[in-house]
């Protein structure tokens, strides 16, 4: 995809953010029970949610000498896909499970093709971060996992 200014390349991060969503979707596609979404949920918001959301973005020139030509640019970015498992009751360790179960199907679904689709030259897992407790309510247990999905794009 380019840009209406002749042939400068647009952003690879639409593509990068909906080539997650659809292989998230495909490996669920079975489990009705999962929410999977780009951004946060709406009104409808099941016990287990991936949302592929927030992104991090930075531009550097990739040839400091040069007219600006192909490859000029490097687009580097972090997705952020979100797990958040909720179950009623007292069981941390069973919310735990299921939250990482899904976290690991994220991680194998950008695994199993690194270039998310032909959308960047590299997309990998990066930073994870697990937070879990009671939830605000005080009925249940959640625990949320946020991955990182590094991107490099040369455009």
């Amino acid at each position: 995809m380019t840009t209406p200014i002749g042939n400068i390349p647009a952003s690879s991060i639409p593509a990068a953010r909906t080539w997650i969503l659809e292989g998230v979707q495909a490996q669920l596609a079975l489990d009705k029970g999962v929410l999977v979404c780009l951004d946060e949920p709406g009104t409808y918001q099941p016990d287990e949610i991936i949302n592929i959301g927030d992104v991090h973005q930075q531009y550097n020139p990739e040839n400091i000498v040069g007219s600006g030509g192909p490859y000029w640019l490097r687009e580097d970015y972090t997705i952020t896909v979100t797990v958040d498992v909720f179950r009623g009751g007292d069981d941390p360790a069973g919310v735990f499970a299921r939250a990482r179960q899904l976290a690991d199907l994220v991680v194998a679904v950008v695994r199993s093709d690194p270039s998310l689709g032909g959308a960047v030259d590299r997309g990998k897992p990066g930073m994870v971060q697990h937070t879990s407790g009671w939830a605000e309510d005080h009925k249940g247990r959640q625990c949320v996992i946020e991955i990182g999905i590094d991107c490099l794009k040369t455009l």
